[in-house]
């Protein structure tokens, strides 16, 4: 993170601050590792839709910065919400720790424009559309994997590699050989769509 006079993207320079993003909550709008450029604005210039940065101090003394999105104004400050969280955040970021707005994202050495305003409660929007419509989609797949109906029609020759370590049992899950489910330590992975027919191994018998 560092912090100063820049030269601006678009042009010029302003005071700005620039910070490494980190975490989740702006998924589909930022990536892990994006360097997000944040120029004053005054608050009153702050519209709904708009990504601000803004800071928080954790119990240990350190200062954290966050970019989230504006959802609304009130007296007190800002309600906010990150692209990538279902509800708006819990806290209300007061005018004074405004940092400024997140103009610009640096991803791979180029610097592409944030969406503001009325774009970005519409991008914002999108993203919220797009990550019901995947949680929703989840559900008929559960449902079908719980049913069973699949191992009916398909039945693969999956075999069963077993292997002992100091660590303990592992089992692998091989068709046409490609590893597709592994059990070992108390753990199982299965890759889709072989979970509609492998089984949680459960406890394994190490004494055979």
């Amino acid at each position: 993170m560092s912090e100063g006079l820049h030269q601006h993207p678009a042009g010029g320079t302003a005071p700005h601050l620039v910070f490494a993003y980190q975490g989740q909550s702006m998924g589909g709008t930022f990536q892990q590792g994006d360097l997000l450029e944040a120029v004053p604005v005054a608050a009153g210039a702050i519209r709904p839709g708009d990504v601000i940065a803004f800071f928080r101090t954790e119990a240990n003394g350190a200062i954290r910065h966050i970019a989230h999105r504006v959802k609304k104004r009130i007296a007190e400050g800002f309600i906010t919400q990150g692209d990538g969280n279902p509800l708006p955040d819990a806290q209300v970021v007061p005018f004074a720790r405004v940092i400024g707005r997140v103009e610009f994202v640096l991803r791979n050495g180029q610097a592409r424009p944030v969406l503001q305003g009325r774009a970005g409660q519409l991008w914002a929007a999108h993203l919220s559309l797009r990550r019901k419509i995947k949680q929703a989609g989840r559900w008929p797949y559960r449902l079908l994997r719980s049913s069973g109906i699949v191992r009916r029609f398909w039945r693969p020759r999956i075999e069963q590699v077993r292997l002992a370590s100091t660590e303990g049992t592992w089992v692998k899950y091989v068709h046409r050989q490609r590893t597709v489910a592994r059990w070992s330590n108390g753990q199982f992975w299965c890759r889709k769509p072989y979970d509609l027919i492998i089984d949680h191994p459960g406890n394994l018998d190490d004494s055979g």
